[in-house]
């Protein structure tokens, strides 16, 4: 049987897990690339075209043309 009790137990458990995950993609990653993760996805699209964008305008040279962003 479901009580209001096994419902924050679950919730505290998702919380925990969300910040397990977070800390493991800050120490593989760095903090931008953990706070990008959480975004939702057309948002973190128009990041990462903005910083292919930013890039280019900055100098950097691309080997290949990056996969998955349409510009």
């Amino acid at each position: 049987m479901l009580t209001a009790d096994s419902h924050l137990e679950e919730d505290r458990d998702e919380e925990c897990h969300e910040s397990a995950f977070d800390a493991l993609l800050r120490r593989q990653f760095g903090d931008e690339i953990a706070r990008v993760s959480r975004l939702p996805l057309d948002e973190r699209y128009r990041y990462v075209a903005w910083m292919i964008d930013n890039g280019r305008k900055h100098g950097v040279k691309h080997v290949r043309e990056p996969r998955g962003v349409t510009l």
